[in-house]
């Protein structure tokens, strides 16, 4: 049985029904308090309101000064200091006083979680595909585990500090010894990304939490696991929707989670299963935590368009809210509560970090009586109120100047798809493509007819097609307006794909990627040669490591892009997903009116070797490996590539790595380059440097 503790401000109401029979208690909220400022300009403070001991939910600082996003907070051990993790940053700032905060490049991406080691020398910091160690005396890192494929979304020490467990959108938990690094235990069995993590307080269970919040009619995860041995005890699916974090009471004998679907659930792990759920938010929840005597917890709520970005401290047993911050004026990602529970610090994506004042709150003890009634079965309720079926994943599509469009538009609209794409549908497409390319100006005219035929909406603007989808295909032939394109997208917070060539220069491919990072979209680009049966074969060890390739594709020119990007990408492509990155050098050895080669030294002297040919040719390829030799890169169609597309779209870990798809990129700039030097070698590094540059001007950096 569960109880629904309602949280609310304003006068006490009495018991009602929900219009099932199904009586619900709503309890007093102390009102919400005023902010006054103070003469120091950014710090403000709290008045404290009728009836709270003095000092009770007052701001002792307010920073509206952090340069991007607050995505993670953690207090170091002195409680004196506090952790502000924010995009390819980690700040330590001091908390009563006026010192300048220290500052750590923390790259790539957003400081997505942090975690504080139990003897407090060292800081566990997870950003995009890696887990960084920090030496909290000297600020510096000491090591960076780079074994993620995605965002490292959650970080826990274990009670003992041997241990540390991490969670990642790659749909996976992992555990690693901190000693040295080494990874111990993947816990698997989540079916989407993890986005939080915690240790019991004996180090004995691990809990996590999972979802995908494009998949609305889809539950969250929280699970429970051995730590000893990684096997699962407990499986939880009250959440409605995805469950964004977990937080144990300090006796281990509770379990709070936070999800999208506005609640903190509770979980009385004595008996195995939710007892209550808190749902005195009216966003989505974020972060939680208890107080010391894990009578109290501390929740923080925001995202979407509607309702409050705010903190509430209330009672477990009755879910009676204390006190509201609301001082943020957008998502509060972050809390966290210093090692004496005086201090409680929150951070949101409107850049603030607050730290209150919350020693009497936190140490509040309920009433001795329980709340009245149980009021709601959670299991009941979330059979009654299963949202309903909310149809497919709503695909748009950017740019009618490829036959990919129409591809890709068959194959995921089809009434009988299979189970590997089924369950997304392109229903609106803005034509526009390249300006002034006529073999994709040409075709504009024809494929929007088409669409219009497959009952496809035609919209007249990005902005209103953002709208209307859940899921972007960047499709558009020209590579060029793609940095003006993808930034739409990412700045919506859609998954986006990006059809080849990612960019027309080497620079907007960098600033995209970036970006991405940036505002925490994942986006991913590709050909659909890489996903050839058979080079997927020699990618994976069918011919043991790889020594050589060859590759060879059609490699029209189009002048106002870098010569392979147009069409050599598709050879370039494969010969990457077999060789992997790592290329060091390239030099174009030939280039005729009819044939390009470019060859690739890879390290350890590792050559890989490109041909492409004028006007047509074949998709072919030879590896070879220690264990043998491969016949690679041949065309398979685009189905190969549509069914990755929506394992991406599904969990938003690109099957491409932002350094492969770079790093291919810079192989073909680096052709240019040596063709314009008579066939000089010319490292990547040379032509990626200005490039990081140039991208950092346009994100305005």
């Amino acid at each position: 049985m569960a109880t629904a503790l309602r949280g609310h401000a304003g006068p006490e109401m009495p018991t009602q029904s929900d219009g099932h029979g199904t009586p619900h208690f709503k309890l007093l909220g102390l009102p919400l308090f005023m902010l006054v400022a103070l003469t120091c300009g950014t710090v403000r403070a709290q008045d404290v309101g009728p009836g709270e001991p003095p000092g009770a939910g007052r701001a002792i600082q307010i920073w509206e000064d952090q340069r991007d996003w607050v995505t993670s907070l953690a207090f170091l051990k002195d409680g004196q200091h506090l952790c502000v993790g924010t995009y390819e940053e980690l700040l330590l700032r001091g908390v009563r006083g006026s010192e300048v905060p220290k500052s750590l490049a923390v790259a790539p991406g957003y400081v997505k979680s942090l975690a504080v080691s139990p003897d407090g020398k060292l800081v566990a910091a997870g950003h995009y595909q890696a887990l960084s160690l920090i030496d909290a005396a000297s600020w510096s890192i000491k090591r960076t585990i780079g074994e993620h494929a995605g965002y490292v979304t959650g970080v826990a020490f274990s009670p003992d500090g041997r241990l540390l467990a991490t969670a990642c959108e790659d749909g996976t938990a992992r555990l690693w010894n901190v000693a040295d690094g080494k990874a111990v235990r993947v816990l698997a069995g989540h079916s989407y990304p993890v986005l939080g993590i915690a240790f019991s307080p004996d180090g004995k269970r691990i809990a996590t939490a999972a979802g995908d919040e494009t998949r609305v009619t889809q539950p969250g995860e929280v699970k429970v696991w051995n730590a000893a041995d990684g096997k699962q005890l407990y499986s939880f699916t009250n959440h409605r929707h995805a469950a964004t974090g977990v937080a144990f009471s300090p006796d281990g004998k509770w379990l709070a989670s936070t999800g999208f679907d506005k609640r903190v659930i509770l979980y009385d792990l004595s008996r195995g299963k939710a007892t209550s759920f808190f749902d005195g938010h009216n966003r989505p929840t974020n972060a939680v935590l208890f107080g010391h005597g894990g009578t109290t917890l501390a929740s923080a709520a925001g995202g979407r368009e509607e309702g409050e970005n705010e903190v509430k401290i209330w009672e477990r047993e009755t879910g009676k809210v204390l006190v509201t911050f609301a001082v943020h004026k957008s998502k509060v990602d972050a809390l966290a509560l210093s090692p004496d529970a005086s201090l409680l610090a929150s951070g949101g994506y409107d850049k603030i970090v607050a730290v209150w004042d919350v020693k009497s709150l936190l140490a509040h003890e309920p009433p001795s009586k329980p709340a009245a009634r149980p009021v709601a079965l959670a299991e009941a309720e979330r059979t009654r109120e299963k949202p309903k079926d909310a149809g497919p994943i709503r695909v748009g599509m950017i740019g009618l100047d490829t036959s990919h469009c129409g591809a890709f538009a068959k194959v995921l609209n089809d009434p009988h798809a299979a189970p590997d794409v089924a369950g997304f549908h392109v229903v609106a497409a803005y034509p526009r493509g390249s300006a002034d390319i006529l073999s994709s100006t040409e075709r504009i005219p024809e494929y929007t007819k088409d669409f219009q035929k497959m009952g496809i909406e035609i919209v007249g603007s990005i902005d209103e097609l953002l709208k209307k989808v859940d899921v972007v295909l960047l499709e558009t032939n020209d590579g060029r307006p793609h940095l003006e394109q993808a930034l739409a997208v990412m700045k919506s917070g859609k998954r986006c794909f990006i059809d080849k060539p990612i960019a027309g220069s080497l620079a907007d491919a960098v600033a995209i990627l970036d970006a991405s990072r940036k505002y925490h979209v994942p986006v991913f680009s590709s050909s659909s040669l890489r996903f050839g049966k058979q080079t997927q074969a020699a990618r994976h060890g069918k011919i043991g490591k790889i020594l050589s390739c060859e590759t060879t594709s059609p490699c029209t020119l189009e002048k106002t892009h870098p010569d392979l990007y147009w069409y050599g990408i598709h050879g370039v492509e494969s010969l990457f997903t077999v060789m992997g990155p790592g290329c060091q050098s390239v030099r174009r050895t030939v280039s005729t009116p009819s044939e390009d080669v470019v060859v690739g030294t890879w390290e350890g002297g590792r050559t890989g070797t490109f041909r492409g040919t004028r006007p047509k040719g074949g998709y072919v390829g030879t590896a070879k490996g220690t264990a043998g030799t491969l016949q690679v890169g041949q065309y398979e169609g685009y189905r190969p590539l549509a069914v990755e597309i929506v394992k991406f779209f599904k969990t938003g870990v690109p099957p491409v790595s932002d350094e492969e798809t770079l790093a291919i990129y810079a192989f073909m700039t680096a052709a240019d380059e040596s063709k314009h030097r008579h066939g000089a070698e010319v490292t990547l590094e040379s032509v990626l440097a200005p490039a990081r540059a140039e991208a950092a001007k346009k994100l305005g950096r």
